[in-house]
């Protein structure tokens, strides 16, 4: 189930091994009908961002952390040598990253940016609206039509990336 896939351990926040995911490398996963993600354990709801726990320390010393959909984004951005990243591994932010998002803005001042696909509008997901109650929120958006449709802010590389990172929008 895992061939052809690029595969990486999901951690809970304190670093603990809940699941395997692997996602498929096969640009005609559609038309074949493989799942473009699988996981060696369901996660059901996801109660934990995926690579929080190693890069903590980055995130509280910047008070930054940027949230993209998939793992896949925070992995690239950690070859640009960013490492205040981690991913909600989904279009839409869970009750429970919520919370946890909630305490790392008041307790520690973290300014949160979400980066998600450029399919995705933040503003119909009604957790992130409610974050913005409690915390400093920034969005990256696909300004100037920079991304295709589905695309992750960092596909086109880490000048557009950085560009659309500068060119980002408080929400509150």
């Amino acid at each position: 189930a895992f061939d052809d896939r690029i595969v990486y351990p999901v951690k809970d926040f304190d670093g603990n091994i809940i699941s395997v995911c692997g996602r498929t490398c096969d640009p005609h996963y559609k038309e074949k009908r493989i799942s473009k993600y699988i996981y060696f354990q369901q996660m059901g709801t996801v109660n934990t961002l995926y690579a929080y726990s190693d890069h903590a320390q980055s995130i509280l010393e910047s008070r930054e952390i940027i949230l993209f959909e998939g793992a896949k984004s925070c992995l690239k951005m950690s070859t640009w040598g960013y490492a205040n990243t981690s991913a909600i591994l989904t279009s839409h932010l869970s009750v429970n990253q919520l919370r946890f998002l909630i305490k790392l803005s008041s307790f520690h001042g973290v300014r949160i940016v979400f980066a998600l696909d450029s399919d995705v509008n933040i503003l119909k997901d009604k957790h992130i609206l409610m974050l913005t109650s409690y915390a400093s929120v920034e969005w990256v958006k696909n300004r100037d039509d920079l991304l295709d449709e589905k695309e992750s802010p960092v596909d086109r590389g880490r000048d557009v990336w950085e560009k659309l990172y500068m060119l980002r929008q408080k929400l509150n």
